[in-house]
């Protein structure tokens, strides 16, 4: 439904397209480390605080490189945001809020610009095709949407060092199998994943189900 291309590909539309991109992943990345800094910081940490990446300023967040992976490969990374787990006030419960904060801030945002996206269509569709500042709209919106529910899924991957991860080793008894096993091996896993193919279908029956299901549900509401 919410496609990399669409429309001409003439350069003004690509171009378009591309920056549209960058304001979508300079708000889907920024609110997915906040997250986790605000969580740490109400459990007692406030590394980030002392780091300055207390804050929503892309720039403090985002990692290019990262930035170009998701780009050209389905997944990528932010700066992760310090925590210092020893400063947590509730000890195991406190690493796990941390940990799926970012999951549920992308979510929840995933869910709010798609039905933004959803009430235009409702309300003004043309303004959505017929000039270029409408069809700027239409791609950032289609991509926070397709990138904040790519992260959080991609996150919920128990695989070193993601927030999936982290989650499983907050509720696990300290260096079991599976918890070496991941840390020792990540690096090998993420290669299987992105030459396999499996990312793909991965996204294909979670993020990209959920979208369609919200999509069709949100247009019910409002009557689309």
């Amino acid at each position: 439904m919410f496609t990399l291309f669409s429309g001409s590909t003439s350069l003004v539309y690509i171009l378009l397209y591309f920056v549209a991109y960058i304001m979508a992943l300079f708000v889907a990345m920024p609110f997915h480390e906040f997250a986790h800094a605000f969580a740490a910081k109400r459990e007692g940490d406030y590394t980030a605080v002392a780091y300055k990446r207390y804050t929503l300023a892309p720039l403090a967040h985002v990692d290019f490189s990262g930035m170009l992976f998701l780009l050209l490969f389905g997944f990528g990374w932010a700066k992760p945001v310090p925590v210092d787990e020893r400063n947590f006030k509730r000890g195991r419960k406190s690493k796990f809020l941390v940990s799926i904060a970012g999951i549920i801030t992308n979510l929840i945002l995933g869910i709010i610009f798609l039905f933004v996206y959803v009430l235009f269509i409702k309300l003004c569709p043309n303004f959505l095709v017929n000039n270029y500042y409408g069809i700027l709209l239409k791609n950032f919106l289609s991509i926070s949407v397709s990138l904040n529910f790519l992260l959080a899924f991609f996150n919920l991957i128990p695989i070193y060092p993601l927030d999936g991860f982290r989650i499983i080793e907050s509720v696990t008894k300290p260096n079991n199998g599976f918890i070496n096993f991941m840390s020792r091996y990540s690096f090998i896993l993420y290669i299987i994943l992105l030459l396999s193919g499996a990312l793909s279908y991965y996204y294909f029956y979670t993020a990209d189900l959920l979208i369609e299901v919200l999509f069709k549900l949100f247009c019910k509401i409002l009557g689309v």
